[in-house]
């Protein structure tokens, strides 16, 4: 007696759900990093900010694009903490250039897509306000990429972290 069995196809729902997870996960975990660098800055501005005399030059703004400014002011090269600040000020440098990245992710919204290899893709689209004009705005990322981009992102967090907190340990001394 012959018996045949059909070969179904695997469900994508599966699939789905692992690449959903996967991208959240990403996207959470690069968020991660930009709250630990922000935080970093953050208690760095506040301690300077006691620091007598050139503590009065510190900047104390809500936002947090602000903040960064604020800090990159006073450990420049003309601010009031730039002698103490040089490594700080190039962390700082080499962090923001993921700015926009963190832009998207905290504000885009995601549309994902799934390549036939299994990797996902990601398309935030975003729409801000400049001059009384909607400005549209997309970015992709492929994972591969996006993985890159997580690695780097913690690594200069991690840096940044690290040197913001021995300057403020070496101003509070």
């Amino acid at each position: 007696m012959n018996a045949e069995t059909k070969i179904l196809p695997q469900s994508d729902d599966a699939l789905w759900s692992r690449v959903v997870h996967d991208v959240n996960a990403w996207r959470g975990a690069c968020l991660q990093c930009f709250s630990a660098a922000e935080a970093g800055v953050t208690e760095t501005l506040l301690s300077l900010s006691t620091v007598p005399e050139k503590g009065a030059a510190v900047r104390l703004r809500h936002l947090t694009g602000q903040r960064f400014d604020d800090i990159a002011a006073v450990l420049g090269t003309e601010g009031a903490f730039a002698a103490e600040g040089k490594a700080a000020f190039k962390a700082i440098d080499a962090f923001r250039v993921h700015e926009r990245l963190r832009t998207f992710l905290a504000h885009g919204v995601a549309k994902i897509a799934v390549e036939r290899t299994d990797k996902w893709i990601v398309v935030y689209r975003q729409v801000s306000i400049r001059a009384r004009q909607p400005e549209r705005t997309m970015l992709l990322v492929e994972e591969a990429e996006g993985l890159e981009m997580l690695a780097d992102i913690r690594r200069k967090s991690q840096q940044l972290c690290s040197i913001l907190a021995n300057l403020r340990h070496q101003l509070l001394k």
